[in-house]
């Protein structure tokens, strides 16, 4: 009932949309295909053990595609041999609200292996993590045409510092955690969505925590 009231009174129609990556592994991504090409600028924060949509990006549109990934999963993934290629740029950097340290918990479920952010537990790894306005800098950019969030639980940090900076991006991919991490509450992402759509986001497409907002 919640998708279906999601669906009916937020969700904006009128844009052409396109979904790539693995359904069956969780790892599709539905966005908006319009004006990206060789050129655009794309961010992916949180690679995991599955980089199935950013190689569909790179396919499709000729994207080059910079990942951000510090866990040692991300890092696994990466020295896969099919995932050294030109178009993507790797850092084993946290994308979070601020620039220093980052905690990270072992995943829930090992298999999956998704290490997921929490600030006030002692245990885990600590790692380092840029917010997105520095990461921009640091890679000559001046914005970027898509980004997309699966970073485990600090994608609420990152969407308030988009916002407080007004750092330009045209397309934010996010998943909500709540419900699926410990301390999350459904609170919370409806404030970040509701920010978002203040500052002129619409939301075009929402899959169950997996949700697209496009700038004006």
């Amino acid at each position: 009932m919640r998708h279906l009231l999601m669906s009916a009174l937020l969700v904006r129609g009128g844009y052409s949309l396109c979904t790539l990556g693995d359904n069956s592994t969780g790892c599709s991504w539905t966005f908006c295909p319009e004006g990206l090409n060789a050129e655009s600028v794309v961010y992916s924060g949180g690679v995991g053990n599955d980089i199935s949509f950013e190689h569909g990006l790179v396919k499709r549109f000729g994207c080059k595609v910079t990942l951000f990934d510090p866990s040692p999963t991300g890092l696994a993934t990466m020295t896969r041999p099919e995932n050294r290629i030109p178009q993507f740029k790797f850092l084993p950097v946290g994308l979070a609200g601020h620039c220093g340290a980052l905690r990270l918990q072992e995943p829930l479920h090992p298999e999956e292996g998704s290490w997921f952010s929490n600030q006030v537990a002692q245990e885990g790894i600590e790692v380092r993590c840029l917010d997105l306005a520095t990461m921009l800098v640091e890679n000559q950019h001046r914005h970027a045409d898509l980004l997309k969030i699966d970073i485990e639980g600090a994608e609420y940090g990152v969407i308030e510092h988009i916002l407080k900076a007004r750092v330009p991006v045209k397309q934010i991919l996010v998943e909500f955690h709540d419900g699926l991490l410990p301390g999350i509450r459904r609170s919370q992402s409806l404030r970040a969505m509701f920010k978002l759509m203040a500052r002129g986001y619409k939301l075009i497409s929402e899959r169950s925590n997996t949700l697209t907002f496009v700038g004006d």
